[in-house]
């Protein structure tokens, strides 16, 4: 059966162009409804969609997204923002998946800018388009992959047709493309502890979005680097006269970010919750304009407890972030995944055995305290206990130490990185980074030791770097087995072997783990 508009055509486009759900809906289904997929269409707030999916079996993903995307983007409407595409199977109530997705039109950044300048080029595009849209059905599978093998060439992070199972809902791997070394198997990821762009840091830097990460090419290097992000990236907060204008940066600042070659941020913090919901709303979505994933908070409970899970180089890596206790509800204003261990357990175990490892980060424990309590060493075993392969904490501001449990390392905290709160004024101190490398189920693990000036790290050798590296060693001392580095892990089913710099000789370590890794990785 033909899918039969009641709108004139010629209208067609100016209408749906206007924001018109029917012309839109209309836009849409033309060349979905021969492919037995059809599209409900419904407004959630100003310039937002939510765009309802039904099909009798399911399409590949990937390219229903990208082509509705597209229809969308060819409307080229300064009124469309955001589309929120949710998919189902026709005659059930069981979502099957969830994407959000920024629409970032001519017309839109031309209305931003208060620019009436003529984009000739797009509109003969849309010219075209009309016309090869009242070309009928059949063509529409032929277009449609044309579309979609043309936008899979831009996109820096695709989305994969793999699925993984989480204790809610299914979640599509994402295909990190972003790697050092293609030929190297070996996935190297970094981590770092807080990073606070608000007023000390953004008065010192003065739009030099560079100069933070400047001296940090390890960073840059990495397949996946990761921090613990504490500050929104809004303009709706910056207007405010309270604390919450002196903890904000404009999001312009996210250029900090991407010149470091960060990819994921943690967001299951203090800072998020002290928050209205649009400050977070708005910090996520330029986060997602610049390619940079973000984890632990959201637009719904759903999203906040949403695991990231990418695959890097053949290995699926998946990634959790806890807020440390329960928010109560007359105090939270917007969602963050809060630790609650039946959460934690059934979010591990779920994906245990989908996934090649878990990574889980914690925001929790005393500020300025160099040792857990017993409470955060208890939770860090459940969690491997549970079935996670690392844990990584923050927001104590300084260095924790690091142990082995049950064969996994826990670091307790990473401390302050670039952190410019107006509590704390200091601009130089010493912390340290974790560089984590896997390679065949096995995992090398070391802390490098770095100095911050003026609110610039940079990565220390030397008997400087011998300094924080004992002092990590001495604050690790308190554990049963504390972590040494570097560190090799051969997992062996619950048990594991490892080799740290305190049980062999320096030559001997070196040698154990360039045979386990390779030399230079």
């Amino acid at each position: 059966m033909n899918y039969t508009p009641t709108l004139p055509r010629t209208s067609l486009f100016e209408l749906a162009r206007s924001g018109d759900f029917q012309a839109i809906s209309y836009w849409i289904n033309k060349q979905l409804k021969p492919q037995g997929i059809s599209a409900r269409i419904a407004k959630e707030t100003t310039g937002y969609l939510q765009v309802l999916v039904e099909f009798h079996r399911e399409p590949p993903v990937d390219r229903l997204i990208k082509f509705i995307c597209h229809q969308l983007g060819q409307l080229n409407s300064p009124v469309l923002e955001r589309v929120n595409i949710v998919g189902r199977l026709s005659g059930s109530s069981n979502i099957l998946w969830k994407h959000s997705v920024r629409i970032n039109s001519p017309a839109k950044r031309n209305l931003n800018n208060q620019s009436n300048f003529a984009n000739k080029t797009d509109n003969l595009k849309f010219q075209t388009f009309r016309s090869l849209m009242l070309i009928g059905s059949a063509l529409a599978a032929f277009i449609l992959g044309c579309w979609v093998s043309y936008y899979a060439v831009i996109v820096k992070n695709s989305i994969s047709d793999k699925w993984v199972e989480t204790a809610t809902e299914k979640v599509q791997v994402i295909n990190h493309k972003k790697i050092a070394n293609p030929n190297d198997p070996t996935v190297t990821l970094m981590f770092a502890g807080d990073v606070n762009l608000s007023n000390p840091v953004s008065n010192s830097i003065q739009g030099n979005y560079k100069y933070p990460f400047a001296k940090m090419d390890e960073y840059r290097k990495a397949d996946l680097a990761i921090v613990n992000l504490e500050n929104p990236l809004s303009r709706s907060t910056l207007k405010n006269t309270t604390q919450q204008k002196k903890l904000t940066v404009d999001p312009n600042y996210v250029k900090v970010l991407t010149s470091g070659g960060v990819d994921l941020v943690n967001l299951a913090n203090d800072h998020t919750i002290g928050y209205p919901e649009k400050s977070l709303v708005e910090t996520i979505e330029t986060l997602e304009d610049t390619g940079i994933h973000s984890l632990g908070a959201g637009r719904t409970k759903e999203e906040a407890r949403r695991p990231k899970v990418m695959e890097i180089k053949g290995q699926k890596i998946a990634y959790l972030n806890y807020y440390d206790t329960d928010i109560p509800s007359t105090t939270r204003s917007v969602n963050v995944n809060t630790s609650n261990k039946d959460r934690i357990s059934s979010d591990i175990q779920i994906l245990r055995n989908q996934v090649d490892w878990i990574i889980v980060n914690y925001h929790w424990g005393v500020e300025l305290s160099e040792y857990p309590g017993d409470w955060q060493m208890d939770t860090a075993r459940m969690t491997i206990d549970q079935g996670a392969d690392l844990v990584v904490g923050h927001h104590p501001k300084v260095l924790q130490g690091a142990e082995i449990y049950q064969g996994r390392p826990i670091i307790y905290s990473l401390g302050n990185f670039i952190f410019g709160d107006t509590s704390n004024k200091e601009s130089d101190y010493e912390t340290a980074v974790l560089k984590v490398s896997l390679k065949k189920g096995k995992m090398k693990i070391e802390f490098l030791p770095v100095v911050v000036s003026k609110y610039q790290p940079q990565i220390v050798k030397g008997e400087k770097g011998k300094e924080i590296l004992k002092h990590i060693a001495e604050i690790s001392s308190v554990f049963h087995q504390p972590m040494r580095t570097p560190v090799a892990i051969d997992p062996i089913n619950k048990d594991f072997n490892f080799v740290g710099i305190d049980s062999v000789s320096g030559e001997q370590n070196s040698n154990n783990l360039s045979t386990r890794f390779g030399r230079g990785t």
